[in-house]
């Protein structure tokens, strides 16, 4: 009886010593290994498999915008030409802005719903802008012309996030300027989102994910901006455009013109269309409103595994289109 007791307690001390091991052990391989998301440990203890903390992303994004001239006023060689060149007297028929950019992303879950992200941009793009001027003695016609420049953009956001079962939501923020050698002051602009989507299983660490929301952007230079270019530069082949324009106006037309350029003439001190006056800087001050602030938007990822996801976006309003493709790679950190 002594030694059968003796046995149980031995057979007792094992089993506890053995699930106290084996407890420590699992309790070992269930311990989150990052810092961030800040609370990781207790997402994974709910069971949720939750993404890798840090990402880069690699996109390119297409934007087209049209845009209202509200202000203008420019002059050349520091001699202000804006009472007789304004937005009124010009007529701004169309202004559309394109860029195409090659985007560079990274991410951070600080928070388990709060995602926060820095950006930066090599943007190629192009500014369309169509003129109808009108000095008071009816419309002139049509006349357009392109400027192509080059820039770069900076900025940072947020994206709070929310999932229940398969469905989420998510709300982002963010600011970016964007830098060019047109304009003396950086472009800001900021961008607010709202998306609401699903996920779809295809099986263990691979899904897709489909959402639709809205995004609106708007300038943040409320007093508009200043900048500097030649006319040849604003006017590529202005020659021979100011020849055809001017060819196609009436008689009538004609004498307004020369009227007009004979007034600037005066004040310049040389001749309009002369090669001094080609070459020249033009000095403008502009205020530009986007003319739809908002667009649908519909997307979708595609996470090939934890590391690796493709995403998609596009946008579409009126008077913008927006697109976005890019790949993102996750770690934990």
């Amino acid at each position: 009886m002594k030694h059968l007791l003796s046995s149980f307690i031995l057979l007792f001390f094992l089993n506890t010593t053995l699930a106290q091991e084996i407890t420590e052990t699992e309790n070992e391989k269930k311990k989150y290994p990052y810092i961030f998301p800040i609370f990781g440990q207790q997402v994974q203890d709910m069971g949720i498999d939750f993404p890798y903390s840090a990402g880069v992303n690699v996109s390119y994004v297409y934007n087209e915008m049209y845009l209202g001239i509200s202000e203008f006023g420019m002059g050349i060689n520091g001699t202000d030409l804006s009472k007789y060149l304004n937005e009124k007297t010009l007529g701004f028929d169309k202004v559309k802005a394109t860029s195409n950019s090659l985007n560079l992303r990274a991410d951070l879950f600080a928070l388990p719903f709060l995602n926060v992200y820095g950006m930066f941009s090599q943007v190629k793009g192009s500014t369309e802008v169509g003129l109808q001027p009108d000095f008071g003695d009816g419309k002139f016609p049509y006349f357009g012309s392109t400027v192509v420049f080059d820039a770069i953009a900076y900025g940072a956001g947020a994206t709070f996030n929310y999932g229940y079962k398969d469905y989420f939501i998510s709300i982002d923020g963010n600011y970016n300027a964007t830098r060019t050698d047109l304009l003396k002051e950086d472009i800001g602009i900021y961008v607010t989102s709202f998306r609401f989507g699903k996920k779809f299983n295809l099986k263990k660490d691979r899904f897709v994910t489909f959402y639709a929301g809205i995004m609106g952007r708007n300038f943040t230079n409320h007093n508009g901006n200043a900048g500097s270019i030649t006319i040849n530069d604003a006017l590529p082949g202005v020659d021979q455009q100011l020849k055809d324009w001017y060819d196609g106006l009436s008689s009538g037309q004609q004498i307004v013109v020369q009227g007009i350029a004979k007034v600037i003439n005066d004040e310049l001190g040389t001749e309009v269309g002369s090669g001094a006056v080609l070459n020249s800087t033009v000095d403008y001050h502009i205020k530009k409103d986007l003319l739809k602030k908002w667009t649908f938007q519909f997307g979708g990822q595609f996470q090939l595994n934890k590391r690796i996801w493709i995403r998609g976006e596009y946008g579409v309003s009126d008077y913008s289109k927006f697109l976005m493709t890019g790949v993102v790679y996750r770690f934990g950190v």
